[in-house]
C-alpha cells in the first residue's frame, strides 16, 4: 500500500531474524516500485551486503507480456534488491482470455513465460512464477506452464474453487502455492462471527498442504505484530491450527456465495 512506512519491512525482517532459532527467511513481494516509495525504501534497506542479501527472498513482476516491457519491469525490480538478481519474477494477473483452452496457454502468455525463463539462464532471476484470480487459470498454469510457483487467492470464505480446481493440479505437479488475500481484504476480521484474527486467517491457509507461503500486506506495525507473533509462537508445532478449530471454520464459512456481496470473487461460477 502507498501508505506503508519504510519501517514495516525492516521490522518484519528483524522479527524473523532475531529469534532464538532459524524460523524462516524474510519474503518480500512488491508491485510497481514507483507507487510505493516508502515501503520500497525499507525493502532496499533490509540487507547490508551480498551475504545478508542471500538471507532474504525478493519477488516482484508485472502484468506486461511483451519482452521489452518485461525487461523494464525486471530492471525496476532489481533496483531495490541489490541490482544483481531477484529471487522470484511474477507474471501477474493471468486472465482466462490468455488461455487457448482449459489446458493450453495462449501464445503471448507462453512467449512471456519463455522470456522470463531466459532471465533464469542469465542468473538475473532464480524462480519464475505467475499469479491469477481464476482457479481455472491456476489449474492450466500448473498443468502446462514451466513455473516454479503460482500465486492464488485462498481464504476461509473462498475455498471451494481452490480446493477442487487449482490445488489438486498444483499438488500433482509439485508446484508450491503462494496464497494471497487470506483475510479477504481484512473483511474476515471485521465481520466474522466467530471472531477471527489476522493470524487465524494466515494459519488457516497454511494448513492446506498445497500452500507453502502466505502473502499478507500489514497496514502498520501493530497489524504486523498481530499477524506474525502468533505464527512465530506456533511454528514448532506439527500443524498450524488445531483440527477442531480448522473444521469449525470450514463449516462456518461453507456458504461462500453468502459472502460475495463485496465483489471479492471475480469468477463466482468457479465456486458453484
Amino acid at each position: 500500500r502507498s501508505t506503508q512506512s519504510e519501517y514495516i519491512p525492516l521490522k518484519y525482517r528483524d522479527m524473523l531474524q532475531n529469534t532464538d532459532d532459524e524460523r524462516g527467511a524474510p519474503f518480500y513481494f512488491y508491485y510497481n516500485p514507483h507507487r510505493y516509495p516508502q515501503f520500497l525504501s525499507g525493502v532496499s534497506q533490509s540487507f547490508d551486503d551480498s551475504t545478508t542479501r542471500r538471507d532474504i527472498f525478493f519477488a516482484s513482476g508485472g502484468t506486461e507480456r511483451s519482452p521489452a516491457a518485461l525487461d523494464q519491469r525486471l530492471d525496476d525490480a532489481l533496483a531495490f534488491c541489490g541490482g544483481e538478481y531477484i529471487d522470484g519474477f511474477v507474471l501477474e494477473y493471468v486472465c482466462p482470455d490468455e488461455l487457448d483452452s482449459d489446458t493450453q496457454l495462449g501464445k503471448e502468455l507462453q512467449n512471456a513465460i519463455d522470456h522470463v525463463r531466459s532471465y533464469v539462464r542469465e542468473n538475473r532471476v532464480r524462480y519464475v512464477m505467475a499469479s491469477t484470480h481464476s482457479h481455472r487459470v491456476g489449474r492450466a498454469l500448473a498443468g502446462a506452464a514451466p513455473l516454479d510457483a503460482i500465486m492464488l487467492r485462498y481464504n476461509m470464505s473462498h475455498r471451494k474453487a481452490a480446493e477442487t480446481i487449482s490445488f489438486p493440479e498444483t499438488l500433482e505437479n509439485d508446484i508450491p502455492v503462494l496464497a494471497f488475500t487470506t483475510t479477504r481484504w481484512n473483511e474476515l476480521q471485521r465481520t466474522a462471527s466467530p471472531t477471527v484474527t489476522t493470524a487465524d486467517c494466515i494459519t488457516f491457509a497454511l494448513q492446506h498442504p498445497a500452500v507453502e507461503v502466505v502473502l499478507h500486506s500489514a497496514r502498520d506495525e501493530d497489524e504486523l505484530d498481530d499477524a506474525l507473533l502468533p505464527i512465530i509462537a506456533c511454528s514448532d508445532s506439527t500443524q498450524w491450527m488445531p483440527d477442531s478449530k480448522y473444521d469449525d471454520l470450514c463449516s462456518h464459512y461453507g456458504d461462500e456465495m453468502a459472502w460475495n456481496d463485496d465483489g471479492f470473487d471475480e469468477y463466482p461460477d468457479e465456486s458453484i
